[in-house]
């Protein structure tokens, strides 16, 4: 799980968001114990941000298990990790994530997040961040390459809330 220093009770969620994802854009994994295996995979972690007209929500899944959903405006669910079901998903949409990259691009140093309507993926990798921005609806499409990522990353989110409503009853 990565430190989260920093952050003050007092942030707007809309700070809070902006600080947490960027705590995750720029986290070495190597401090965090998540080591490059050899002939292992290049992906050590992955985002799925949707564009919405009141703001974004990012899905964070790491190799570690850690897995984390942030709304900036305001609000998410932290601890996924420590719930089998979430962690079981987030290796799934990581697997995804490193069959599609090859069709990623190289992700810019500002890794702005996407406009209403679309999805940015953002795959964590021992080389880099790299990024790929789609239309939503696109993905609905049964013939989209990113059809697969997008359904494993809602697999991701729907395990988080149900591991919410879980933990509250």
């Amino acid at each position: 799980m990565f430190a989260t220093s920093g952050l003050r009770r007092s942030d707007s969620g809309s700070l809070l968001f902006h600080r947490l994802r960027e705590g995750v854009l720029t986290l070495d994994p190597a401090v965090e114990g998540m080591l490059r295996h050899t002939g292992g995979t290049v992906v050590w972690g992955a985002l799925m941000e949707i564009g919405e007209s009141e703001g974004t929500t990012t899905l964070v899944s790491l190799a570690d298990g850690t897995t984390s959903l942030y709304a900036s405006a305001g609000g998410g669910v932290v601890g996924g990790g420590a719930h089998p079901s979430v962690v079981a998903a987030t290796r799934h949409f990581l697997a995804i994530v490193e069959g599609c990259l090859t069709r990623f691009e190289h992700d810019g140093e500002r890794a702005a997040v996407p406009v209403a309507g679309h999805v940015a993926f953002r795959a964590l990798t021992y080389g880099g961040r790299r990024c790929f921005d789609v239309a939503e609806n696109d993905l609905s499409e049964p013939g989209h390459a990113f059809s697969p990522l997008y359904r494993a990353g809602y697999s991701v989110i729907s395990q988080l809330r149900a591991a919410e409503v879980a933990r509250t009853m």
